[in-house]
């Protein structure tokens, strides 16, 4: 294989190049890519939506030809990481002569960037084993419609050590158009730690011309001493009245609604995109009853709660695991800011957690972030949840 899921990626190279019926090749129209020029592009479709700090950083790198042979981009999911990787990507692969002028988004370079079917762009990314070169295609084509999408498998994905050595073998080839490589490796912390430690070789001691772009959502599962190789941009999250507002505005959500989702998004529009949907409605509600009574039941009125709302026959998928933890977040917050607001300790509410103190609640919140962060190991789904509520459960002393 010279590249990861290179028969994925070729099929959608090659998918807007033949006419149908035929196995002629044609030269592809913008209409048959679907290219976006980025430079006329409103706000609200911009590769730094709301990220004036991280597009100032870049363009005054560019500026000064001093981008970093190694970038790590953190920040919520569909924030724009992605997005502003592939601008980055499209300025090191510009044909405009003048470098003022990259990305120009009109150029051969930046429409097979943007359609990622440049022979010296890559993109390292996360998918579940059995379907990887099908759901490769689907993560390709998602991000070329809209760089802000935030891509979730019903499977565990998984980013595994030799799809970075075969990465890593292409990268150690001459550049096939004899300029820049670019690699983008969204979702980094997904990365097991053989594979962040073959790739830290490689960012340390890059090959020629090569260039890194690390996405993370949470920089906090990789290895320090790849977060110390790599020269850190931020993404902030945007408010959720920006976001709220947008919502309302673009896909004419209710006022309550909207405020509901843009406080679960995290912070980002891609992110909100997919929560905003109705299925996602839903299985909130569903996510949401589990917490409400987590803490005023018996323990084993809980679990066989958690198995009734995890049993196989549901077929609770790998996204709507992480929209139940990020529910809950969100509820614990809630019951965080319950007990902040009350003269005294909130000892038996009504619903939710009973949070007495501050510092009860961090601790609360690192026991949650901790739980979603084993369903992305070979932990079993309901393992992860019911761990989860009984740690809680013991930090309350329900």
């Amino acid at each position: 294989m010279s590249r990861p899921h290179a028969s994925g990626l070729r099929a959608l190279r090659e998918a807007p190049l033949r006419k149908t019926g035929t196995n002629d090749r044609q030269a592809p129209s913008r209409d048959d890519l679907m290219l976006p020029r980025m430079p006329e592009l409103p706000d609200t479709r911009s590769p730094f939506w709301r990220q004036s700090a991280a597009e100032r950083s870049l363009r005054q790198a560019l500026r000064l030809s001093r981008l970093s042979r190694s970038y790590l981009f953190i920040g919520p999911d569909g924030v724009g990481k992605w997005a502003a990787a592939q601008w980055v990507a499209q300025t090191l692969l510009c044909r405009e002569a003048d470098p003022v002028k990259r990305p120009c988004g009109t150029c051969d370079g930046c429409h097979r960037v943007q359609s990622g079917s440049h022979p010296d762009w890559h993109a390292l990314f996360a998918v579940p084993k059995d379907t990887a070169d099908d759901d490769a295609v689907a993560f390709l084509a998602a991000k070329r419609d809209d760089p802000y999408a935030v891509i979730r498998f019903k499977k565990r994905p998984y980013l595994t050590i030799d799809r970075v050595r075969a990465l890593i073998s292409e990268l150690n080839m001459t550049a096939v158009e004899g300029g820049a490589k670019v690699t983008i490796i969204a979702g980094a912390e997904q990365m097991a730690g053989d594979a962040q430690t073959i790739l830290l070789k490689t960012i340390e001691e890059p090959p020629p011309s090569a260039y890194f772009i690390l996405t993370s959502a949470d920089p906090g599962r990789l290895l320090p001493t790849v977060l110390s190789r790599c020269q850190l941009v931020r993404f902030a999250p945007v408010a959720p009245a920006v976001i709220a507002e947008r919502l309302a505005a673009e896909r004419g959500l209710d006022a309550e609604r909207a405020q509901m989702v843009a406080a679960l998004c995290g912070g980002g529009w891609g992110n909100a995109l997919r929560l905003a949907q109705e299925e996602s409605e839903a299985w909130r509600q569903v996510a949401a009853t589990l917490w409400q009574g987590a803490f005023r039941v018996g323990v084993n009125d809980l679990l066989a709660q958690i198995d009734a709302t995890f049993s196989p026959r549901r077929r609770v998928g790998f996204d709507l695991l992480l929209q139940a933890f990020d529910v809950w977040g969100f509820l614990l917050r809630r019951d965080c800011e319950r007990a902040v607001r009350s003269a005294v300790a909130t000892a038996a509410p009504t619903d939710g957690a009973p949070i007495p103190d501050a510092e009860t609640g961090w601790a609360c919140w690192r026991i949650l972030q901790n739980g979603r962060s084993t369903l992305y190991v070979n932990v079993a789904d309901r393992h992860a949840v019911t761990g989860t509520f009984l740690a809680l459960r013991r930090r309350l002393r329900c």
